[in-house]
């Protein structure tokens, strides 16, 4: 089997990992122990090598994004994390990533969590993320975060109370944390492993990238430790070291 392509994101951040899109399909690959190659794409370079080189389609309202693979094996060439998760289930359908029946709640998990989890500390976490965003792409990413936040300057966004924000982190994964308490079980679906923890995981990694060893005392503090423990065990689950 010839290796799949995946296309991420670098960064200034150590063996350049930090985006949680581009992760989500890392943890499928590897749960599935599919051979994969990474091809490096800056954030300024995105719509160009996607339209033109890779031949991608367009995702969240008509913008190139990541992660895309190409899969020499097949010629197909899919784009967004839960396509791609949708296209290994069925292309290599050897340890499923997405339960049976359960697309539509997979799909709809995502949503829900980033609003519940860090919708009214976004701007924190955008803030944070510029830090480690490689300088030739710096300006494109503050021009893509303003246009997706609907806001003209960045001082909008970079002089929003950052203590606030901090509280509502908190308090988004205190509900999300309700979610995983009900589940009774490891998981979010119980005592099934599936894409939605790959979700929360892919968060955790984000922000041990872009918060401080103070701000990371308290996240892996909060709610006995579950944030943390939920990436060590997706990693456990899947063979990585994200």
């Amino acid at each position: 089997m010839q290796p799949i392509i995946l296309y991420d994101i670098p960064s200034k951040a150590p063996k350049n990992i930090w985006a949680p899109n581009p992760a989500k399909t890392r943890f499928c690959l590897e749960y599935k122990g599919l051979p994969y190659t990474i091809v490096w794409v800056e954030f300024k370079d995105i719509p160009m090598t996607m339209k033109c080189k890779v031949g991608a389609s367009t995702t969240e309202g008509g913008r190139y994004t990541l992660p895309v693979i190409k899969d020499p094996n097949t010629g197909f060439v899919v784009a967004d994390s839960l396509a791609i998760a949708e296209y290994l289930d069925k292309t290599y359908p050897e340890k499923p990533i997405i339960p049976r029946g359960a697309n539509v709640l997979i799909g709809s998990f995502e949503p829900a969590y980033c609003s519940v989890a860090y919708g009214k500390a976004v701007k924190l976490i955008i803030t944070k993320t510029l830090e480690i965003v490689n300088d030739s792409s710096r300006e494109y990413f503050i021009q893509t975060r303003l246009e997706l936040l609907g806001e003209t300057r960045w001082e909008a966004v970079s002089e929003e109370n950052a203590q606030q924000q901090w509280e509502n982190l908190k308090k988004g994964l205190d509900e999300i944390d309700k979610w995983y308490q009900k589940s009774g079980g490891k998981w979010i679906m119980g005592d099934t492993f599936s894409f939605a923890d790959m979700v929360v995981a892919c968060r955790t990694m984000w922000w041990n990238t872009i918060f401080d060893e103070e701000q990371l005392r308290e996240l892996h503090s909060w709610n006995g430790g579950r944030w943390a423990r939920i990436l060590a065990d997706v990693n456990a689950e899947c063979g990585t070291d994200l």
